[in-house]
């Protein structure tokens, strides 16, 4: 038995670990629709309606990122289902997590790569990233096969070969996603300017990473999922803690040690982190998500303390004499701690799940969803009459994605800016519901004109947390 065991090669026994480890997340997966990014809600419905060949209201939110690309396969097989969809997000964060592994095994970093795989494939933010669909998985899988990429156009030397237009197109698919997909370029760049081949490679690169940067910006249009300037406290405590409990005191402290922890490592790693083209490329998507300060930022941040940190603790001077608590002690103890809360936390998260239990944006969307429109609408409905017959519903949300994955209505973004109630209001002709938080100050505008709106016009119908249901009773007349 021995025998066999020995002749299947490493790689098996890794894959099928990642198998066994795709059974456990599946099991901790959301299974409803809630809980989804609202970037991810876009590009998969715009990827059903693609599929199906419906006429769908998604084309008025513009174009989507490139998580576009990673969901049409599942997005054409089962259409309709957003498991497929998660399961799809799995996969891709399980390359990109064996390409890291791959990647710091050529420093000759065995060790301390493998535990630090092992740690971020059970880290409740990881598992959040893909539950959530969010752009984390997709961005550690450009960054880790832009290094690759950029390696094997190095080794081939052509100068428009596909490892060329590989890296083009990389550049492009991390900067739409998030504005840390900024770091694969710049690292590139000063790669290429600092240690490039010959000139003419150098200019062909650099034209080419100028080119897909305008090209890449313009389609973004700012990035209308992002939020700026964010708690980056908040996003390192998600890194033990997970991301489902409120700022508090508890995660103040955890915060601020994380932060404490990442400083550390940074310092005495700098100098190995920026010599690797992938650790050049995590430093700058650090300072890039530091202006965010989300659960991206946390991301980036998590994955230089686990392949940059544990190094740390295994390169201890070895002494004959200290036996096995000497040498690796301190790396068993840290490994064991982390991993315990990661597994709380995740255990934590699976059980808030079975209760039910939604954030304050998804339970102001099943609010709307379960109520369906037909009893806060002010036509009656008749028993015998055919609910599918009905006029359809229109929803302005500020979450119009979602709102359309749950409540399978028409959903448009909220109204621009008007300068009084009056021009608001034309701007609602044809809208039945309003769905925004009117904390935001970005809706500060829509709140106050709808607040001195004459009476009877609109009706708040839902109050909850996180956010409001307004009515609207009257439709606009057309301005003359």
């Amino acid at each position: 038995m021995n025998n066999w065991f020995s002749r299947i090669p490493k790689e098996y026994w890794a894959y099928l670990a990642l198998a066994f480890w795709g059974g456990l997340v599946f099991m901790l997966l959301n299974k409803t629709i809630y809980g989804l990014d609202e970037g991810a809600a876009h590009a998969l419905l715009l990827v059903w309606s693609v599929a199906d060949g419906v006429v769908s209201s998604i084309v008025t939110l513009g174009l989507p990122d490139f998580r576009t690309l990673f969901f049409i396969p599942a997005g054409v097989l089962w259409t309709g289902n957003v498991l497929a969809a998660k399961l799809a997000t799995m996969l891709v964060m399980a390359v990109a997590v064996w390409a890291l592994h791959r990647w710091r095994l050529l420093g000759r970093d065995a060790e301390s790569s493998l535990l630090a795989t092992g740690l971020l494939l059970i880290s409740p933010l990881a598992l959040s990233q893909i539950d959530s669909m969010s752009v984390a998985p997709f961005l550690l899988f450009t960054f880790a096969l832009g290094v690759w990429a950029d390696k094997n156009y190095r080794d081939a030397k052509l100068a428009f070969g596909g490892m060329y237009f590989a890296q083009i197109f990389l550049c492009l698919v991390g900067i739409t996603l998030h504005p840390v997909g900024f770091a694969y370029p710049l690292a590139l760049l000063w790669t290429w300017y600092r240690n490039p081949i010959d000139r003419k490679h150098r200019n062909y690169l650099f034209t080419g990473i100028a080119a897909v940067i305008i090209i890449a910006l313009a389609l973004t249009s700012g990035w209308r999922h992002v939020a700026w300037f964010m708690n980056p406290i908040k996003a390192l405590s998600d890194t033990l803690l997970g991301t489902d409990s409120d700022m508090g005191v508890a995660r103040w402290i955890t915060g601020i040690g994380v932060l404490c922890i990442l400083l550390w490592v940074l310092l005495k790693q700098a100098a190995n982190l920026w010599a690797d083209m992938l650790g050049r490329i995590l430093v700058l998507a650090l300072a890039i998500g530091l202006l965010c300060g989300d659960q991206i930022f946390g991301v980036i941040a998590l994955v230089i303390c686990l392949y940059w940190g544990l190094p740390l603790l295994l390169s201890r001077p070895v002494n004959p004499q200290s036996g096995f608590w000497g040498q690796r002690g301190l790396a068993l103890v840290v490994v064991f701690a982390v991993s315990t809360a990661f597994m709380i936390n995740d255990k934590a998260r699976y059980q808030t799940m079975l209760t039910g239990e939604l954030s304050q944006r998804d339970s102001l969307i099943k609010a709307l969803a379960e109520d369906g429109g037909y009893f806060l609408k002010d036509e009656p409905v008749q028993d015998n009459q055919d609910k599918a017959a009905k006029k359809r519903l229109r929803v302005a949300s500020q979450w119009p994605g979602l709102t359309m994955l749950a409540c399978k209505c028409d959903a448009l973004p909220l109204p621009p800016d008007a300068r009084d109630s009056a021009a608001l209001l034309a701007m609602l002709r044809g809208v039945d519901y309003l769905v925004f938080d009117p904390h935001n100050p970005d809706n500060s505008s829509l709140s106050h004109n709808l607040a001195t709106m004459d009476a009877g016009l609109v009706e708040t119908v839902d109050l909850k947390p996180g956010g409001v249901i307004v009515l609207v009773r009257k439709r606009a007349q057309p301005v003359k």
